[in-house]
């Protein structure tokens, strides 16, 4: 009976850190606006002559923290020069773009406050005033300065290839035009929402996590195995009271509100047995992200859930005993990578 218990409780943690995970990791739909500059290239007349306007409106998805995927439609003017005279026209076009960020590439790290991206993609463009109309092909260079959780700021450099009729001269194979952009990016279901609220079924989830830690033995992580520790303790050697676990978003060490639950557990359990002490101990997973960056996140991690015990609950620095793992090769204590963005507290009685 108590193995049932104790499979239902380690069932019910796993589904609550790989929802927490998969939150975290939600690669969101997005909405880009942005306004510029056009150069008509080859239009026969000089660089100031041949400046447009642009305007680009965008909608699109991120499928993982590389690779991104837009539909975009833009334009605005267009310029050529006939007859030593330099005429505009508006203009249109459709794409569909393919967006790779080289930055997260390099070194994957979605606090990095700017990424690099290289742009390419097809569409089509046609001419409000006359009936030209043209394949268009482009390629270029985008920049996002992170903003917020929500909001990026852009800066986009195009270069757009169509065909000869584009701008109505026949002067060579195909023509092109350059646009230089900055907007604004805003990710949908990504910030602004409720810092205080907590999910509901997260809740339940984590009362019930605690209820059967409570009526089964006591557990300890150690590496990637769960030790079964007895109730009554080796003679000279302290006995576990209770252990919990703080699971934190990808590259995050933040506490969000669904977790903190779990602090106010250990917290309370040290107040009702004064004689008693606990670990915390920080990891992060070795999935993703650089050694030196994972280290330095599950030290952090480690950090800011004693400085909450202590600051927040009132409990005293010297009864909690503070580490992260130093080699994340060896030291991940769950099976699946995700469930390793995690600090793991234990409380001991004397």
């Amino acid at each position: 009976m108590k193995l049932k218990r104790i499979l239902a409780a380690l069932a019910l943690t796993g589904a609550m850190v790989s929802a927490s995970a998969q939150e975290a990791e939600v690669n969101p739909w997005f909405i880009q606006g942005s306004l510029g500059a056009s150069y008509s290239v080859g239009g026969g007349a000089g660089f100031g002559k041949m400046l447009s306007p642009a305007g680009q409106i965008a909608f699109g998805k991120q499928f993982n923290p590389y690779l991104s995927a837009r539909l975009a439609v833009g334009g605005w003017r267009g310029r050529y020069t006939a007859n030593s005279m330099t005429t505009g026209f508006f203009h249109y076009n459709i794409g569909v773009d393919g967006i790779w960020n080289i930055s997260q590439t390099a070194s994957l790290n979605p606090e990095r406050p700017v990424d690099v991206n290289f742009m390419l993609g097809v569409g089509y463009d046609r001419s409000f005033a006359r009936p030209a109309s043209s394949l268009l092909v482009r390629t270029g260079l985008i920049m996002d300065v992170r903003l917020n959780k929500a909001f990026d700021f852009n800066v986009e450099c195009q270069v757009n290839g169509v065909s000869d009729r584009w701008n109505s001269r026949n002067d060579h194979s195909f023509d092109s035009f350059v646009n230089l952009l900055v907007g604004v990016t805003y990710k949908f279901g990504t910030g602004y929402s409720c810092p205080t609220c907590i999910n509901p079924e997260l809740i339940e989830v984590n009362e019930r996590v605690n209820e059967l830690r409570e009526e089964v033995i006591k557990e300890v992580i150690v590496h990637d195995t769960i030790e079964v520790v007895k109730e009554v303790p080796m003679k000279g050697e302290d006995r576990v009271g209770m252990s919990s676990h703080v699971v934190f978003q990808l590259a995050k060490t933040n506490v969000q509100p669904s977790q903190e639950m779990n602090v106010i557990a250990i917290a309370d359990y040290l107040k009702s047995h004064p004689g008693s002490y606990a670990t915390v101990v920080g990891y992060a997973d070795k999935g993703t992200g650089s050694r030196e960056i994972n280290l330095r996140l599950a030290e952090e991690r480690a950090n800011v859930v004693a400085d909450m015990l202590v600051n927040k609950y009132g409990i005293a620095r010297d009864r909690l005993k503070v580490s992260s793992m130093h080699n994340q090769d060896t030291q991940q204590p769950f099976s699946v990578n995700d469930w390793n963005r995690v600090v793991i507290m234990t409380a001991y009685d004397k």
